[in-house]
């Protein structure tokens, strides 16, 4: 998983979906988000895809929304088909932008 070092503009890379499990949201989470995805560009080619998309997300301590953190993160996805649905193979996300604190991301 990425280190605990949270300051502004070093968020590690976290490379597998199990680690993302430890800080998605659930209904024990302690946090609360919104996310507006834009631009997405999708490029098609046979059954691979690749997607971009600039994420602006917002999240907020349940317990004080005034912790608050906002980031701007460009989405590059790789996609593979599977008969009739995608499935994402791998995910980057880059951190373009960040105000606030991070405990509003991580939880307190």
């Amino acid at each position: 998983m990425a280190s605990k070092d949270r300051s502004a503009g070093s968020f590690d890379v976290i490379e597998r979906a199990e680690a993302m499990n430890t800080v998605r949201m659930n209904e024990e989470s302690t946090v609360s988000t919104t996310h507006q995805v834009t631009n997405p560009r999708i490029t098609i080619d046979g059954d691979t895809a690749h997607t971009t998309a600039l994420v602006e997300a917002q999240h907020l301590l349940i317990a004080d929304p005034s912790t608050r953190a906002l980031l701007e993160n460009p989405y590059h996805l790789e996609l593979r088909r599977d008969g009739d649905r995608w499935l994402i193979d791998r995910t980057r996300i880059e951190n373009t932008r960040f105000d606030g604190d991070p405990t509003a991301i991580f939880g307190g």
